[in-house]
């Protein structure tokens, strides 16, 4: 990985006889690691209460979150070699048919409020069109919020709009129960309908998966499977490393989710996983297949009726225009906007060149099996 520095000179708008410079740094993580948790401690922008929790998020995020070594550019005041700005992004790889796709998921981004109206948030985020034009990668894929995903749609990002969130009821009386505790007499009907609902819509499926067998996994168990018989797919799909998987999933501070995969009862190879938190509301994070087994809907049915006997509710987030939700939606979940707020107003984008022999997989969004584990949180 090569590293490098690029100084640029700014006149400071609040003090126009004051000249002030930036130096813009591609550095290694590991070398700026205590300057940037202090950075973004000092402006409380990750979900920890304190220092150490800090410094436990960024140990995770820069050791689990990416396929390689994770870039990292920094903006720093020329004059006092303070960080003003950040960006990370991390390695991933993609699959779609036989071909790779080496993709970069930005995260992290943070320009110091004094400076986020200069040229310092823009440098930021034309550092990840730089990576594209220089073969980095194939494609740059962003969640990010309204403001950011505003400069990344200045820069000429694909916008591929807020996630949804598509829900499986699998027992309505708790719900009804917090709403208004008179409701809760109508819970058997309603539970009794979603079902019929849910049954209807399985015969055309039931033919997949019908001899695989639900084990939840343990990290050391996810490091040994082996899904090098998995047929091509004609989806854009994750193709994670067994060690991602483990640590992305597993390992995350101060978090508890579970990895459950489908083995074949008679060749005890591994057709899918999923991946989802451990409550009764039940989040699925990742969820991949074997196509020529199973799909997502039915293997989310498979270690729902295995595995969540207790869920109120499964829910799985993604982006609306994609097969992925129509086949949630043909399957009898329900198109909701998301309850958390985090995801409801997280936007998703794309970056790639129009010359890249991936461009026409890349321009239908409708191909992508996008989960929230993509994400760079």
């Amino acid at each position: 990985m090569h590293y490098f520095l690029q100084s640029i000179w700014l006149t400071d708008s609040d003090s126009p006889a004051k000249s002030m410079s930036f130096e813009f740094q591609t550095v290694d993580p590991q070398s700026v690691r205590d300057e940037v948790v202090n950075f973004f401690w000092q402006h409380r922008k990750w979900p920890g209460e304190t220092r150490e929790n800090y410094y436990e998020i960024w140990d995770w995020r820069y050791s689990s979150l990416s396929e390689g070594p994770a870039l990292v550019h920094i903006a720093r005041l020329r004059e006092t070699g303070e960080i003003v700005g950040h960006i990370g992004v991390y390695r991933r790889t993609f699959r779609f048919g036989d071909a790779t796709l080496r993709v970069g998921i930005p995260g992290n981004l943070f320009a110091h409020p004094q400076w986020q109206s200069t040229i310092v948030g823009v440098r930021l985020v034309m550092f990840l069109r730089s990576l594209i034009q220089r073969g980095e990668f194939d494609a740059i894929l962003g969640f990010g919020n309204e403001v950011a995903n505003g400069m990344l749609a200045h820069f000429g990002f694909a916008q591929l709009g807020t996630m949804r969130t598509y829900v499986d009821v699998r027992d309505v009386e708790p719900l009804l129960r917090r709403r208004n505790p008179v409701l809760t007499m109508m819970a058997p009907l309603i539970n009794t309908v979603t079902s019929v609902r849910r049954d209807l819509k399985a015969p055309r499926r039931a033919e997949r998966g019908t001899n695989l067998e639900v084990r939840q996994l343990t990290p050391e168990q996810i490091l040994e499977i082996d899904r090098s018989h998995w047929a091509p797919t004609d989806r854009l799909v994750a193709w994670d490393s067994n060690r991602f998987l483990a640590q992305r999933y597993l390992m995350e501070p101060q978090t508890s989710r579970a990895m459950h995969g489908l083995f074949n009862v008679s060749t005890d190879t591994i057709e899918a996983f999923v991946v989802s938190d451990s409550t009764t509301r039940i989040k699925v994070w990742d969820c991949q297949v074997n196509p020529i087994t199973i799909d997502p809907p039915s293997a989310i049915a498979a270690v729902a009726t295995a595995s969540w006997p207790n869920a109120e509710t499964i829910q799985v987030p993604t982006i609306p225009q994609t097969r992925l939700a129509r086949d949630l939606v043909a399957a009898g979940f329900l198109d909701r906007r998301s309850e958390d707020l985090t995801e409801a107003n997280t936007y998703v984008s794309a970056y790639w060149l129009p010359a890249s022999p991936h461009a026409a997989v890349l321009s239908d969004s409708s191909s992508w099996n996008i989960w929230i584990g993509s994400r760079h949180y």
